[in-house]
């Protein structure tokens, strides 16, 4: 009786540490600026930068696994925000159902959103528009990092599907043009 009133104190023990991990927040309204990245293509030409992404889906966002960033970052994740998305659809490169990616941003625990500036190549600077949210359909773009993991585009990353953007897409697709940089797998892509 003693062990299967200790197991099961542990596993509600469990269940309790994880449930505290995953915060969540309402944005209240105010947004800021977490860091301003120099972008090596120009963002605002969507055939440069899908040629510079690999991976353009849609994708429906089920649920977050962290999307408030702690306030002293001693790491360079703690600067990511953490989606699971079950892709409905591929357009550029071929990924599983359901994956999880990371995005620059997330809100402060008063529910101001950080999100990030890119500098276009001719000194424009462009806001990210926003940060996914659960239930929503996007288009994405990912990057594929050195450890499998996926990296969701630092901005745009936000624009509803619909029938018109997917098409929009699928023509940015046809007529990439592509950025030669180091490219890798993603542990989600589809094997062959």
């Amino acid at each position: 009786m003693k062990r299967i009133v200790t197991v099961l104190s542990c596993i509600t023990l469990v269940i309790l540490l994880c449930s505290c991990g995953t915060k969540t927040v309402e944005w209240n309204g105010k947004t800021e600026c977490m860091a301003q990245m120099f972008m090596v293509a120009d963002v605002t030409n969507p055939y440069e930068y899908v040629g510079m992404v690999d991976y353009v889906f849609v994708g429906t966002v089920t649920d977050t696994e962290r999307l408030v960033l702690p306030d002293r970052k001693k790491e360079h994740k703690d600067n990511y925000s953490t989606y699971k998305i079950h892709v409905d659809e591929n357009i550029k490169g071929e990924l599983v159902e359901d994956i999880v990616c990371s995005k620059l941003g997330g809100y402060k625990k008063d529910g101001t959103m950080l999100l990030i500036a890119a500098e276009a190549p001719e000194g424009r600077i462009i806001m990210d528009n926003g940060l996914p949210e659960i239930g929503k359909q996007y288009i994405f773009m990912a990057y594929g990092q050195h450890d499998g993991s996926l990296i969701l585009s630092e901005i745009f990353d936000n624009r509803e599907y619909n029938q018109d953007i997917l098409e929009e897409y699928r023509g940015y697709v046809e007529n990439e043009i592509p950025y030669d940089r180091e490219r890798f797998p993603s542990d989600y892509q589809k094997a062959k």
